[in-house]
């Protein structure tokens, strides 16, 4: 790690993974599937910044938010089909809508913390992560990490809205299974 602003970029990440890890726990028994997309999104984000960051620090945070989605995607779409939802599917429903809701005003924090922590027209090598290929894009690459941060908000809201069909299907199959009548005689009581 190099560069002067380094200390918020690595407070943003932890702070990043932390609500995923909080997230993941809220989850792992209504939604499994939401909650290992989300540990999913943290290595991702993790192979990211190797990736990034083994030509030099330039363009790592849009590394690592690449990294996060596709690791988030990627997780996501195998968990789905193959991981049941055992929640009420009210309450998925109403986190997917929360979801949907505070991701724009999530975004403009970050938008602001990464600005904060990467200000516009810096350059040269003390600039560390913050860098962009030597080039003044304007904070180029704070647009990309929260383009991408807003697209993984949506897909978790449709993984949130996936698991609550998917409970009330199982939950509508488990009330016809108890309202059938058995096939074992019933026997009068003495």
């Amino acid at each position: 790690m190099s560069g002067a602003f380094t200390p918020s970029l690595v407070a943003i990440f932890a702070f990043w993974a932390a609500a995923c890890i909080g997230l993941a726990w809220i989850f792992i028994r209504s939604a499994p599937a939401v909650s290992v997309s989300l540990m999913g999104s943290i290595v991702g984000a993790f192979a990211g910044f190797l990736v990034g960051n083994s030509d030099g620090p330039a363009e790592v945070p849009a590394y690592t938010a690449v990294g996060a989605t596709v690791g988030l995607f990627v997780v996501g779409v195998l968990a789905l089909p193959i991981t049941p939802s055992r929640g009420p599917s009210r309450s998925l429903r109403h986190a997917a809508w929360l979801v949907l809701l505070v991701a724009p005003f999530a975004a403009a924090a970050l938008t602001f913390l990464l600005q904060g922590a990467c200000p516009l027209y810096i350059s040269g090598k003390g600039t560390g992560f913050c860098n962009y290929q030597g080039d003044d894009l304007l904070g180029g690459w704070v647009s990309g990490v929260i383009v991408a941060f807003l697209v993984d908000a949506v897909f978790v809201a449709v993984s949130l809205f996936v698991c609550s069909w998917k409970a009330k299907r199982s939950g509508s199959r488990g009330s016809m299974k108890e309202d059938a009548p058995s096939a074992q005689p019933v026997l009068p009581d003495r």
